[in-house]
């Protein structure tokens, strides 16, 4: 994910300026025109750096330096100033400002500030947060069971190495996307950016615009210069999720990476180096992609120098009570609930159940039923009715409902009976194949993209 810089100024002509040449370089930019706007942007999404008029048509900058840190006292504010007010740029810095711009700026030097703050104090902000953030995060990965730690030990030594390229296969809702973000932030490039893309999410030419970015007029819609994420994540990781569904037009583009460290924007005439250190991830069967044409093999064997495997929650039941008590604490917490454990009940089902899903359905599930859990411990009827031996609901269930006059059924809602159908049958595709997605899309008669939108609707899994 790019950076996002918020920039306040009640000059369109500035703000369209800083804009532009803020995105050319690869960032993401909101603008706002009062200060109105921009705090209600900022409390319900925040940013990363604040470029800040000191003169608005609704409040004074100065005055707006001390809101900002009651909102995050991390962000990094430079305040815009009239050439020789060298007074209000002091009294902005006394405040908190990290630094000021005087009008009229060079928009080289704005650059050159940006990636200032970006190297220093941002960062150092940002690896805290992320730090705490994937601290709860982590207990995804806890448990008792031999191969998780064996996987613990495996990330270790994949993060003493930062130039190592690392492939993590497992199903969808292991945590790969996890394992990947702690083999960066144990690594010596734990304050450089951490960048991920689904290489499924996007093919052709916008996935190559993605990864390499382009020059300005290098098809239609490049109205301007882009870096992707590759010049993105230089001195940092690049986190390449469903790297076996990459376009196969990409595949030997990301091979010369690879290889030479160096790559060429859309419609650019020169290469660009790089250092970045690839984490590669993937749900699919490559043996089988590299049989049936649809993979490189020279790619994936310059992928799979270290591979980690992460075992399913079903190769792990000895830890599935460990994680729901991991995951009832965090959001007992996260809801206010006083919530102290689950029903033996509960804890039966829990241990018995599939999880197609893995540790992210289970994760859910968790989440689900501390929202609708009213005593102060889990009983089984906050569960999903699929997960019981029986139905639990006599309105809701399509089992005992009469196939041809559901609507009879006391309650009857048609959009919940239908999403009831539907998360059962795809939990069913899921366990049958041992969550291999081509299989139960198969079975299903979807295709893969389908499916996956199936699992994310119903809380089965993740991209992950």
């Amino acid at each position: 994910m790019a950076i996002e810089i918020l920039v306040v100024d009640d000059e369109e002509m500035i703000r369209s300026t800083l804009r532009e040449a803020l995105e050319s370089e690869g960032y993401r930019v909101s603008d706002f025109g009062n200060a109105r706007d921009f705090l209600r942007y900022f409390q319900e999404k925040g940013g990363e750096i604040i470029l800040l008029d000191i003169r608005l048509p609704d409040a004074s900058g100065l005055d707006l330096l001390l809101e900002i840190p009651k909102i995050d006292p991390d962000v990094p504010v430079v305040v815009m100033t009239a050439y020789g007010d060298v007074e209000t740029a002091v009294t902005a810095m006394k405040r908190g400002a990290y630094d000021y711009l005087p009008k009229p700026y060079n928009l080289t030097e704005v650059n050159l500030l940006i990636k200032k703050i970006i190297q220093t104090s941002m960062l150092k902000g940002q690896l805290n947060r992320f730090r705490e953030k994937l601290e709860t995060n982590y207990s995804q990965l806890i448990g008792e069971n031999v191969k998780m730690k064996i996987l613990g030990e495996h990330i270790s030594m994949a993060s003493q190495s930062d130039r190592t390229t690392v492939l993590i296969r497992g199903e969808s809702g292991t945590g790969k996307e996890l394992v990947a973000r702690q083999i960066h932030l144990q690594s010596s490039r734990a304050a450089q950016p951490f960048i991920d893309v689904n290489a499924a999410a996007v093919t052709g030419t916008l996935l190559d615009s993605e990864l390499f970015g382009h020059e300005k007029g290098a098809f239609t819609d490049a109205q301007r210069q882009k870096k992707g994420v590759f010049e993105l994540a230089d001195h940092g990781t690049l986190f390449l999720d469903e790297i076996g569904d990459l376009d196969p037009n990409l595949q030997a583009k990301l091979l010369r990476v690879l290889q030479e460290r160096r790559f060429r924007r859309v419609g650019g005439m020169s290469d660009i180096s790089v250092d970045v250190r690839i984490i590669a991830a993937t749900n699919a069967n490559l043996e089988i992609a590299m049989e049936e044409g649809r993979l490189r093999r020279d790619l994936f064997y310059r992928l799979n120098v270290f591979t980690l495997f992460l075992p399913t929650l079903r190769e792990r039941k000895d830890d599935i009570m460990l994680l729901a008590r991991s995951f009832l604490d965090q959001f007992r917490k996260e809801f206010s609930k006083d919530i102290s454990g689950f029903q033996p009940d509960t804890m039966e089902i829990l241990s018995n159940y599939a999880f197609p899903g893995n540790v992210r359905e289970l994760k859910n599930l968790i989440e689900r039923a501390v929202l609708l859990e009213t005593t102060n411990k889990i009983r089984s009827s906050s569960l999903p009715e699929e997960m019981h031996g029986r139905p639990r609901s006599q309105s809701m269930t399509p089992e005992i409902m009469d196939p041809g006059k559901p609507w009879e059924t006391p309650g009857f809602n048609l959009k919940i009976y239908i999403d009831s159908i539907e998360r059962k049958v795809v939990s069913g595709a899921m366990a049958d194949t041992e969550g291999k997605k081509s299989k139960a899309a198969s079975l299903l008669g979807l295709t893969r993209f389908a499916l996956r939108h199936q699992l994310k609707k119903h809380g089965l899994a993740d991209d992950s």
